[in-house]
């Protein structure tokens, strides 16, 4: 697995110092731990699907995890945005198993028992890009769905809308909801957001030797017509599964066959949208 690489925002120096200057320095301790871990949990299983990462930041808002960007099969992108709020309900569990052995242990851990409670209700939001809007985004496309990203997209700025106006209303009735105000308008913020709704690249086959040396890895074959992208080929790969090619003709005689390892080589090398046919000599 590769080491985790962590870095830090000015704007995350500017939300603890704040929250110091009003006596929240340990609840916003508290929440920057269950972003961390939240971010982690994603991190740890995006590699066990053989998808490379970059570093995870920590800023005002939270953490998020970075990566290249590009397709990822719709059943990876799922499981890689379930395992946030999955560790979140988990170190909820943990928490109440303490208070029932050790009562006294709430008064030092109910702060973060809140915390991760939020952090995995809200991210299971069904908007972009929080991680209740990737698994939307991975269900539709599963379901043939397309521009998955783009239908996710309009519910986010539907939700961010509605926040908005309810903050409005707060705000004329006297009770000024600047929580609900602020998470509007990062929803908005983030929809504009250029991730294009993915956070993750395959890695390199090569450096998993230690996986197949335990477990082992299945075989699969895909065949794709030569007018056919690459991308098209990409969406079809999940992590824990080793691919070779067959291209063939518009009367699906076989043209051209790629290896694992070439099949590997050309897409590391080759555009998303490049044409199979492009491709065809790079194959046996």
């Amino acid at each position: 697995m590769e080491d985790v690489k962590l870095k830090i925002d000015a704007s995350f120096w500017l939300m603890l110092g704040t929250a110091v200057l009003f006596k929240r320095a340990f609840l916003a301790l508290c929440y920057c731990l269950a972003v961390f871990l939240h971010e982690m949990a994603h991190f740890v299983v995006a590699n066990s699907l053989f998808y490379r990462t970059k570093h995870i930041q920590l800023g005002m808002f939270g953490a998020v995890l970075y990566g290249d960007f590009a397709d990822v099969h719709p059943n990876d992108a799922i499981k890689i945005a379930l395992a946030g709020p999955i560790c979140n309900a988990t170190l909820c569990l943990a928490c109440l198993a303490l208070w029932w052995i050790a009562p006294p242990a709430y008064v030092f851990t109910e702060d973060f028992f809140l915390a991760n409670a939020s952090m995995g209700c809200v991210n299971l939001l069904p908007c972009y890009p929080l991680d209740g809007g990737r698994i939307a985004g991975g269900v539709l496309q599963k379901m043939g769905a397309k521009h998955p990203v783009a239908w996710a997209k309009r519910a986010t700025v539907a939700v961010g809308l509605l926040g908005l106006t309810l903050f409005v209303v707060s705000v004329c009735v006297g009770q000024s909801a600047v929580a609900l105000g602020v998470f509007s308008l990062c929803l908005l913020l983030g929809v504009f957001s250029k991730t294009n709704g993915q956070c993750y690249a395959r890695t390199s086959l090569a450096r998993s030797g230690k996986y197949f040396a335990k477990k082992g890895m299945e075989k699969k074959t895909l065949v794709f017509q030569k007018h056919n992208i690459l991308g098209d080929v990409v969406k079809r790969m999940q992590g824990n599964y080793l691919y070779d090619l067959h291209i063939v003709d518009s009367d699906l005689q076989l043209v051209c066959t790629l290896s694992i390892a070439q099949l590997e080589k050309v897409v590391v090398s080759f555009p998303i949208d490049t044409p199979l046919w492009k491709i065809v000599g790079y194959g046996s």
